[in-house]
């Protein structure tokens, strides 16, 4: 292992660290999660029709609100349960004042816990996109989904797939310096999927079927190379924090060395993506 990324502690993935990212995160990650979102919603409403008079989405791990702007946008009239573990990411939702969303704060792990989420049969839809990587027990969380759903209904999940723009590329710049710096997992668990192949084993243990993964690939968007340095250093992402603890050399040079990855091979921070996993099935 390199000298560069060994002795780094584990990811900081408290509802507190979540919450201090909350507003940058809707400002930048956030418009990511929308692209995967849109696709996400509009797939599931191929397997199970989105209705104003039947349809009750839950929505967990809600970060900025992508899968609420989505639904809105395409199926108005649908009611939606936003939930998230960090109250940053719950008020940014609220601050929106989307129509037909609650809000609640929830540890998607501990749903049988919660007041209306412990009754079982409850939603037509359920979504998580980009949140149970970082979760410890991310079985336990679909399990949890997979019981509030009613007969028939559907789950839907975004997951970060194996090839993630802004990790690449920090890990590009910072093997210029260190070449044998190798990045830390960016998840809670090492082992998390990243695969649509696992993904859909995992769909499959806790009783889905007709299930469908694919590969989605979404824009990383920024103006130039100076809003992402903005973004990858006033972020407080526990992310990107965790990747530039992980780096034990120069921090200065390691700034210079990605300014000039972005500019030369991102074509000035303009053609950065991120692979996605998109899973469906139904209960």
């Amino acid at each position: 292992m390199s000298v560069a990324s060994k002795d780094v502690p584990p990811l900081n993935s408290s509802a507190e660290s979540w919450s201090t990212a909350s507003a940058s995160y809707a400002e930048r990650v956030g418009r990511m999660c929308q692209h995967a979102a849109d696709h996400l919603v509009q797939e599931a409403d191929t397997i199970h029709a989105f209705s104003t008079h039947d349809s009750y989405v839950l929505d967990v791990g809600t970060g900025a609100g992508a899968v609420p702007e989505s639904i809105i946008k395409s199926f108005p009239g649908v009611r939606i349960l936003a939930t998230d573990i960090a109250p940053g990411m719950v008020e940014a939702v609220d601050k929106n004042h989307l129509p037909d969303v609650s809000t609640r704060v929830t540890d998607a792990s501990q749903m049988n816990n919660v007041s209306g989420l412990g009754v079982d049969a409850t939603f037509s839809h359920a979504f998580s996109t980009f949140m149970i990587m970082f979760t410890l027990e991310p079985i336990n969380v679909i399990s949890e989904m997979q019981r509030v759903l009613r007969p028939g209904g559907v789950i839907g999940l975004a997951l970060w797939g194996e090839v993630i723009g802004p990790n690449n590329l920090w890990e590009e710049a910072c093997q210029m310096l260190d070449p044998t710096y190798r990045l830390p997992s960016p998840f809670a668990d090492p082992n998390a999927w990243r695969t649509p192949h696992e993904a859909e084993n995992a769909l499959r243990e806790v009783g889905f079927k007709d299930i469908h993964t694919e590969v989605y690939k979404v824009p990383f968007e920024f103006e130039d190379t100076a809003s992402y340095l903005r973004f990858w250093y006033g972020a407080k992402n526990p992310v990107s924090d965790r990747f530039k603890d992980s780096f034990k050399g120069d921090q200065e040079e390691a700034k210079k060395a990605l300014e000039m990855v972005l500019k030369e091979r991102y074509n000035d921070a303009t053609s950065i993506v991120a692979e996605t996993i998109l899973a469906i099935g139904r209960k």
